[in-house]
């Protein structure tokens, strides 16, 4: 790209909203360098597609503009969304290839909360199929590349989102998280991701995974536009930007949790070595570390797919009835391998599905419990302090099976390993870039608060940035 596209591009959303509001860029800009950059980077396959009346809508803004002053905060900002999203002109396939073909005619409601907000949505990102996996690398579609090692997944699902993030494509996306979707792609592509509080956003027009898990959460190059997004899709609701901190010195007595025992052991060397000088910032700016025992953390992930399983198939079952495409069993094979082993598991001759008493055990008794262990670990502390993910990026030729500390290991339930207990009970979690491998491979850190604490983990997640000024 030339030079001045890709200097447009490198600043973050806060910076491009007071340049464009100060008439020192116009949207039609940003979202033509925001389009040739994708086109450029389009090895990377963040994106399934791209919006054609992107640039008339920037230019409609740019005359709102200059006739009647900004729509909203985010005013001429070019976003990207996760393709599970649906939007009102734009293909929606949810990472399928039975929704190919599929071009909704509303948008789903942070969508709308995004363009009402006055951003120019210019591309759906690319996926796991169908949001149930964390490597992105999609049957249909082709694989999400990381911008750092191209080699390397992208994470998952939100995949798509991380990469056009990460790669300065867009300077902020959304993507949702069911067990760690926003978090993990984040982590390992070097840019921060939220989860808010299970129905702190709304979920209308998302294809869901699941009933109880999914959250839709924003991915950004910093803290502050994180706050941003947060403030404008709640209403108000969380921290304003202005409100954060400008220095390290607000960690001065925080009490940061440090689950302890052999669950969070199994870390990476070069993840574990990244957690322990992220702990250690924290400390060297006035914080206190509390080791913690989080009962009940290791049956977090078991007991998130034990629900999740059947209500994904359940969903997919619904959607298919609103589009026409017949069963599910009959569709199968336009599945690829891990979707269509999902399944298979829950409807088919071969299948065994999840027993009614088990789900509603679940439901009702294994997820108080692991609810009660985390609250109670959070009694004492103000936020947890865990790594997002166990091991930075792994090779595409790994998506499958994976390498870890010696051993060949499945990657989904490995990189969920801190993240799905969290969707399970609904807490707030958000992901910030930590450090990086000795071959810069980027490392994610997660602070994790009591419901509704999304302001504090703003907090305390843009203090700790300062702590490498």
């Amino acid at each position: 790209m030339p030079p001045e596209n890709a200097d447009l591009i490198a600043t973050g959303v806060t910076g491009l909203a007071a340049r464009l509001r100060g008439g020192a860029l116009s949207s039609r800009d940003l979202v033509s360098a925001s389009l040739e950059r994708a086109a450029a980077l389009d090895e990377l396959n963040a994106h399934i597609t791209l919006a054609e009346d992107a640039v008339k809508r920037a230019d409609a803004l740019d005359q709102q503009l200059a006739e009647r002053g900004p729509v909203g905060p985010l005013h001429g900002i070019p976003f990207s969304v996760k393709d599970n999203y649906r939007t009102a002109g734009i293909r929606t396939t949810g990472g399928m290839g039975v929704l190919r073909d599929w071009t909704p005619d509303t948008d789903a409601a942070v969508v709308q909360r995004l363009t009402d907000a006055g951003a120019v949505i210019v591309g759906k990102t690319n996926m796991h199929e169908y949001s149930f996996g964390i490597t992105s690398d999609n049957p249909h579609f082709g694989p999400v590349r990381n911008p750092v090692d191209p080699t390397r997944s992208a994470g998952g699902s939100s995949g798509g989102s991380g990469a056009a993030v990460a790669a300065r494509i867009v300077p902020a996306a959304m993507g949702t998280d069911t067990g760690g979707s926003v978090r993990i792609p984040a982590a390992v592509c070097g840019a921060v991701g939220l989860k808010p509080t299970r129905d702190r956003l709304p979920l209308d027009g998302v294809l869901q995974v699941s009933y109880g898990f999914d959250v839709p959460g924003p991915i950004t190059r910093d803290v502050t536009d994180s706050a941003l997004l947060m403030h404008v899709l709640t209403g108000g609701e969380t921290v304003a930007p202005s409100a954060l901190p400008t220095d390290p010195a607000a960690l001065r007595g925080v009490r940061i949790g440090i689950p302890v025992g052999d669950y969070w052991a199994d870390n990476h060397p070069e993840v574990e070595r990244v957690y322990r000088e992220a702990a250690q910032r924290f400390v060297d700016a006035g914080a206190e570390l509390r080791e913690v025992t989080v009962e009940h953390a290791e049956i977090g992930s078991e007991t998130g797919f034990l629900i999740a399983t059947p209500e994904a198939v359940v969903l997919v079952a619904e959607l298919f009835r609103e589009r026409g495409l017949g069963s599910i069993e009959q569709r199968l094979d336009d599945f690829g391998a891990d979707v269509a082993a999902l399944l298979r598991s829950q409807v088919g001759a071969d299948a065994s599905p999840v027993p009614a008493h088990e789900y509603l055990d679940a439901i009702n008794e294994t997820v108080p419990a692991i609810r009660r262990g985390y609250l109670t670990a959070l009694s004492d502390v103000d936020v947890l302090l865990t790594p997002t993910a166990p091991a930075p990026a792994i090779p595409l030729a790994e998506t499958g099976l994976m390498q870890h500390n010696g051993r060949s290991v499945d990657p989904f339930p490995t990189f969920v390993r801190y993240t799905f207990g969290l969707s399970v009970i609904g807490l707030p979690a958000i992901s910030v870039p930590a450090g990086t491998t000795s071959d810069g491979l980027p490392v994610g850190v997660q602070l994790v608060g009591a419901h509704h604490a999304e302001s504090t983990l703003l907090r305390l997640a843009r203090a700790f940035e300062h702590t490498s000024d």
